[in-house]
């Protein structure tokens, strides 16, 4: 009887471990593109101190890797498992999310957090993780009449917007379709130029660009003139009604 109860506590106890127990797809690395795209980050989880030595160190991100335009990380050196610590920064990256509002109008997928990273562990297949910058984009413009047009989608670029001399982008539609190319070239810490060019060089633009930090998230917004004269605005890394109420007024 004794040895019949100590074997099913066994079994109690390895199924507990194989329920916390996560597949891991390697070690990340400093000079990841998830690291690279979120700098703020990457110091945290590897240079200070207070983070980078903690017991527990989580990052989650919505996913799929179009989704990625935001993150939120954990840490913790107190009695937390890793497991609770996912679950605050799941959480936390779902606020974030909810925060920003609808993002139906630039995707197309259903955007979701996910944690990626715990204890230096990738928990998510490499090939799915972006590899490179991705956020909501939205462009505002007056057509030759005088009205108001946008066109929303995904921005998708493979260099650090201010931290690069030059950066080329594309912008999708909700569909997946190409739309526009462009490039920001940068002349400070957080600003520069920028040229753009849609629908097969029909409508195109160019102006000045500034990067903002904080809330309601970090983006860009960059505001100039199409080719016969009207103003265009583009905002990157807010969801498309946040970007039409903060800044859709051209």
């Amino acid at each position: 009887m004794i040895r019949t109860l100590f074997l099913a506590l066994i079994g109690i106890v390895c199924l507990g471990v194989t329920a916390e127990a996560q597949q891991s797809y390697g070690k990340a690395q400093r000079r990841d593109p998830l690291f690279l795209r979120f700098p703020e980050m990457a110091d945290r989880y590897w240079e200070r101190s207070e983070t980078s030595t903690a017991s527990n160190r989580v990052v989650a991100i919505p996913m799929p890797k179009q989704c990625a335009f935001l993150y939120a990380d954990s840490y913790t050196r107190g009695q937390m498992s890793p497991k609770e610590v996912q679950d605050t920064a799941l959480s936390a990256c779902n606020r974030r999310l909810t925060e920003l509002g609808p993002l139906g109008e630039n995707y197309s997928v259903d955007c979701r957090c996910q944690v990626v990273i715990s204890n230096d562990n990738y928990l998510v297949p490499r090939d799915m993780l972006p590899d490179d910058a991705y956020g909501p984009v939205s462009i505002f413009y007056r057509d030759d009449r005088g009205n108001i047009a946008r066109l929303n989608g995904v921005v998708r670029y493979g260099a650090l917007i201010g931290r690069d001399r030059s950066v080329t982008f594309t912008v999708d539609n909700p569909r997946g379709e190409r739309v526009c190319d462009g490039t920001m070239t940068n002349e400070g810490p957080a600003s520069g130029q920028f040229s753009l060019s849609c629908f097969g060089g029909k409508f195109g633009g160019r102006g000045s660009y500034e990067s903002k930090t904080g809330a309601p998230n970090d983006h860009v917004i960059a505001r100039g003139q199409t080719g016969r004269g009207q103003p265009v605005v583009m905002v990157i890394g807010l969801p498309a009604q946040l970007a039409a109420n903060t800044y859709g007024g051209v």
